[in-house]
C-alpha cells in the first residue's frame, strides 16, 4: 500500500470516527453548559440586568442545533443573558432560562419566546431544542405527564405551575404563545418527533413563593 492510499485510509477512518462520536460529544457539551449556567451562581441584580439585554425573538428562524453552534455557545457562555431557571422534578429536567431564542441561547437552555414577558403573569412561553438523547434540553418533556409540577425562579420568587395539556401541534399553531384573558399559564414548545410538528406543554399557575422564604425542598430544586 503506497503512502497516498494509506493517508486516504487514515483520513477516511478519522472522518468515520468523527461522524460516529459527534452526537455524543455534542450532547455532553450541551449537558455541561446547562449545568454550568446554574442560576444559583447569579444574583437577583444579575437577573435584572440580563432582563434588559438585547435578544433575538425570531423563533421562525431557529435552525437545528449543529456542533458548530454548540462550540460557539461554549465560548460565549459567560455572556449569556440568564434570567432564571426551570425545573421539572418528575423527569429530572433543570435548565437555565435565557432571554430570547437565538441559537446560542437555545444551545444551553430554555429561551423566552416573547419580549417583556414576566413570570407569574399572562402566558409565559419558553422554547427549547429536542434531541433523540432525551435527557438534555427539552427532551425530558416527552416523559412528563398531566399533573406534573413545574417550578421556575428568577431568584426573587419561585413560581409553581401544574401541567394541564401536552399535545403535538402544527408548526403554524403560533396561537399557543398568545396571552389568554384572565389566565396565568406557562407554555413550553419544542420540536416533535414527527418532523415539522411541535410538542406543546401547557401548565396552569398554582402559587408563588418568595425565594428566600420558600420551603427548603423548593429552593433546593434549583
Amino acid at each position: 500500500m503506497n503512502k497516498f492510499k494509506l493517508s486516504l485510509l487514515i483520513c477516511m477512518l478519522i472522518v468515520g470516527l468523527i461522524l460516529i462520536f459527534i452526537n455524543p460529544i455534542q450532547n455532553v457539551i450541551i449537558a455541561h453548559l446547562s449545568k454550568q449556567l446554574n442560576t444559583t451562581d447569579y444574583s437577583a441584580e444579575d437577573i435584572d440586568n440580563n432582563n434588559n439585554a438585547d435578544a433575538d425573538f425570531e423563533f421562525e428562524a431557529v435552525q437545528s442545533l449543529s456542533i458548530a453552534e454548540v462550540l460557539k455557545a461554549q465560548t460565549t457562555a459567560n455572556k449569556m443573558p440568564v434570567i432564571g431557571s426551570i425545573a421539572v422534578p418528575s423527569v429530572g429536567m433543570k435548565l437555565p432560562i435565557v432571554k430570547g431564542v437565538g441559537n446560542a441561547s437555545l444551545a444551553v437552555g430554555a429561551g423566552t419566546m416573547k419580549p417583556n414577558q414576566k413570570l407569574g403573569q399572562g402566558n409565559y412561553t419558553l422554547a427549547g431544542h429536542y434531541f433523540e438523547e432525551k435527557d438534555i434540553l427539552f427532551g425530558p418533556l416527552y416523559k412528563a405527564s398531566i399533573g406534573d409540577t413545574i417550578y421556575l425562579t428568577d431568584l426573587t420568587n419561585i413560581y409553581e405551575y401544574k401541567i394541564t395539556t401536552k399535545e403535538i401541534i402544527a408548526a403554524t399553531d403560533v396561537y399557543v404563545i398568545d396571552d389568554i384573558p384572565d389566565k396565568t399559564i406557562l407554555t413550553l414548545v419544542t420540536c416533535a418527533e414527527e418532523g415539522t410538528k411541535r410538542l406543546a406543554v401547557q401548565a396552569e399557575f398554582v402559587e408563588q413563593y418568595p425565594f428566600d422564604q420558600a420551603p427548603a425542598k423548593l429552593s433546593e430544586t434549583f
